[in-house]
């Protein structure tokens, strides 16, 4: 009881602290103790709740890779290189249509190109890879460029590259029906 008639004054906490001094036993700082810690308690899980609430709202940024880093590198190189590649997968998938081949995701059908298509396919698919490196080549440079790799092998070379690629990913080439 006498911890309660020292809540009730309204002098605030040194009248209720002295209140308490003056009682009889320690029951009532302790209570006043244990509440207050509890008040602290709540006080402190509401804070987490609040926070953790502010981060989930938050979208998870990463943050971004040191420049010239692996990651960095990585991420650049698949940039500039995921355009340049689909402009010389669709140029070989036109050639070999053009030459009377598909392509099949069923490898019992798979088959290799005759010399005289490889040929054709390889300097098509050449062509439009150095057209784009190279933009602003004349068309006579780029034909004797063409002629060029055709001699030393490179555009042979670089139309495997893209086959066996494409075979790692199950695309084969086969005839049309």
């Amino acid at each position: 009881m006498a911890v309660i008639r020292c809540l009730a004054p309204a002098d605030g906490l040194q009248g209720v602290m002295a209140c308490l001094r003056e009682s009889d036993s320690l029951a009532g700082i302790l209570v006043v103790a244990f509440l207050l810690i509890g008040w602290l308690a709540m006080q402190s899980l509401a804070e987490a709740r609040r926070y953790r609430q502010i981060r989930e709202r938050q979208p998870t940024m990463s943050a971004p890779p040191p420049f010239g880093s692996v990651r960095h590198a990585d991420a650049v190189y698949t940039f500039a290189n995921r355009e340049f590649y689909q402009v010389m997968l669709a140029e070989m998938e036109k050639a070999l249509f053009a030459a009377g081949y598909e392509l099949t995701r069923d490898e019992s059908r798979r088959m290799m190109l005759s010399d005289a298509d490889r040929h054709e396919v390889s300097r098509r698919v050449f062509r439009v890879r150095q057209s784009f490196i190279s933009p602003l080549l004349s068309e006579q440079l780029l034909s004797e460029s063409a002629d060029a790799a055709e001699k030393d092998g490179f555009s042979a070379r670089w139309l495997s590259v893209l086959i066996q690629g494409s075979e790692r990913q199950g695309w084969y080439i086969t005839r049309s029906r």
